[in-house]
């Protein structure tokens, strides 16, 4: 492949990320009541960005990270820039441990994932402690961490048999 080619396949991806990002907030956003249900549903931009991260680090920036969970802090109603920090600070973890990860099994990087998550949930709710913030119940955080880890599986099979994106080996990725 040549250096205009991959180029152009990773701002591709970048744009088909942020095209996804703005779907699902979008979706989020709309009234369809379908947060009346017991169990809570799944962070599908959290599982995205998360899943082509680790697939491919480059189709990712760090920028476009910023953007798109600052944007959905505000659109969500969240306490603005709290989930982006520990968002960020995951995915850069998650980033430079990439090139150990590319040789273990899929189940590796799921756990990797789920370990993330539950991380994220107990950063987020201790920094909402010792703010003093109303919190949500534990085990409704925790049910959203548990179906967020669970759809994992599903988004990484999406986005690689319907999107083509797939996982760099250990060569590629030293190489970027």
């Amino acid at each position: 492949m040549t250096a205009l080619t991959s180029t152009r396949h990773v701002w591709g991806y970048r744009a088909l990320f942020l095209g996804l990002c703005a779907v699902i907030i979008a979706y989020k956003l709309l009234p369809l009541g379908l947060n009346d249900q017991d169990l809570p549903g799944p962070d599908l931009l959290l599982a995205l960005t998360l899943a082509w991260l680790l697939r491919q680090p480059a189709v990712v920036p760090i920028g476009s990270i910023l953007v798109v969970f600052l944007l959905a802090d505000f659109l969500f109603q969240r306490p603005p820039g709290l989930w982006t920090l520990l968002v960020l600070l995951v995915s850069e973890s998650l980033r430079h441990r990439r090139l150990t990860m590319t040789e273990f099994p899929f189940l590796v990087e799921w756990s990797a994932f789920a370990g993330a998550i539950l991380t994220m949930i107990v950063l987020e709710r201790v920094v909402m402690w010792v703010l003093m913030v109303d919190l949500a119940p534990l085990g409704l955080s925790l049910a959203h961490g548990i179906v967020t880890a669970a759809i994992y599986p599903l988004v990484v099979g999406i986005s690689k048999f319907i999107f083509g994106l797939r996982k760099i080996g250990p060569a590629e990725a030293e190489a970027l």
